[in-house]
């Protein structure tokens, strides 16, 4: 069942992320499975589908103070990805949190 207010895509990426297969999602909205995809395509990009942590980077960076965001943005060197330096921020705050010199650092 649709909730109030919620579109079609929405609603799809709700029972996507109950775990629920296209195939029921699609008997479940009444659409063809094909719709469905589409469906799940447009969630995917709009951030709303959860991955195995419990999100995905757009839905990330949607919930960062917009100050923060603007900080990360401009800490993306040219050719870089934002996972990237997310990736780089985290491994880090790894090595500070537990002392562990850097293993391409020589120390």
């Amino acid at each position: 069942m649709t909730r109030k207010n919620e579109t079609v895509v929405q609603h799809a990426a709700r029972l996507h992320n109950a775990k629920l297969d296209t195939e029921v999602i699609a008997e479940r909205m009444g659409v063809a499975q094909t719709t469905v995809n589409g469906y799940i395509s447009r969630a995917r990009a709009a951030g709303l589908l959860e991955g195995p942590i419990g999100g995905n980077m757009g839905h990330l960076l949607r919930s960062l103070p917009p100050e923060v965001r603007v900080w990360l943005t401009r800490q993306i060197p040219p050719g870089s990805s934002m996972a990237e330096i997310i990736g780089a921020i985290i491994t880090d705050a790894y090595y500070e949190e537990n002392e562990v010199a850097y293993p391409d650092a020589g120390l």
